[in-house]
């Protein structure tokens, strides 16, 4: 077969597959039917028509312990585009508010998730100045050790098996001084067995935390691969977290801290 003919193939079934994809409107459609916030799915929108086949440059983690699973894979881009999640912090955490989103059925499965307590403790109740309750949450955070949750876009990483939650699913944070300490700082999405399908019964470290019946279909549908060290060899799905900064956005754009960069 010669090149010319192969280049021709590959092309094709390029085209099919994007083909399969419904349109935006059609998703926007089934969001508008699930979501308190419909206006998250235009950024997502913006993301993959100005960004999909963008390479992301991220940040190098100051511990060489995690290297392997934040860095090793230093340049990411999107390889994974069938599915896709949004988060909207802006819906409190006694409701569905993670949504998965098939691009090819327009299938959207939804639940609650969990937010970081910030300088609060793991169990309080009530809003005081710079603490989230389980409810409700107001501050976000980008720096370790901050035990909060950050917003913005996101590429899923591999799965592992951390120490003290089981399966986890690497997430790693795309804009500069927004989410890019999320793989250092292990901010994951795992189980917790105290979240049910439908509500949050605690706070997180700045996981996304879900319950245990559900994360292994989670991570199936946005990880990527990695081979036998845990090091990234394709990337998973975008993970969009919603949040104020996001819904003062103007409507179906991105304005994201992108650090962008030519594939090596």
């Amino acid at each position: 077969m010669s090149k010319t003919i192969f280049s021709l193939l590959i092309l094709l079934i390029g085209s099919t597959v994007k083909a399969d994809y419904l349109s935006w409107d059609e998703l926007q459609n089934q969001f508008n039917k699930v979501s308190k916030n419909p206006k998250a799915m235009g950024h997502v929108k913006c993301f993959f028509e100005k960004h999909e086949k963008d390479k992301f440059q991220l940040k190098n983690p100051t511990s060489e312990e995690v290297l392997n699973r934040c860095y090793a894979k230093p340049i990411i881009g999107l390889d994974s585009t069938r599915y896709f999640a949004i988060i909207d912090y802006l819906v409190n955490s006694d409701q569905e508010r993670m949504f998965l989103i098939d691009r090819k059925t327009g299938e959207i499965s939804k639940m609650a998730v969990a937010h970081g307590r910030y300088k609060a403790g793991f169990f309080n109740t009530k809003l005081e100045d710079k603490k989230n309750s389980i409810k409700e949450i107001k501050y976000y955070s980008n720096v370790i050790n901050s035990m909060a949750s950050s917003s913005g876009f996101f590429i899923a990483g591999q799965d592992f098996e951390a120490s003290d939650f089981g399966r986890s699913l690497v997430i790693h944070g795309l804009e500069e001084g927004i989410n890019d300490n999320a793989c250092e700082r292990d901010v994951v999405i795992h189980k917790h067995f105290l979240m049910t399908k439908s509500k949050a019964h605690m706070l997180s470290s700045g996981c996304l935390m879900v319950s245990p019946k559900l994360i292994d279909n989670v991570i199936d549908l946005l990880k990527g691969t990695a081979d036998e060290e845990m090091r990234l060899q394709t990337s998973g799905s975008l993970v969009f977290i919603y949040s104020p900064r996001e819904a003062a956005w103007d409507e179906s754009s991105c304005p994201g801290n992108f650090n962008t960069v030519n594939a090596p």
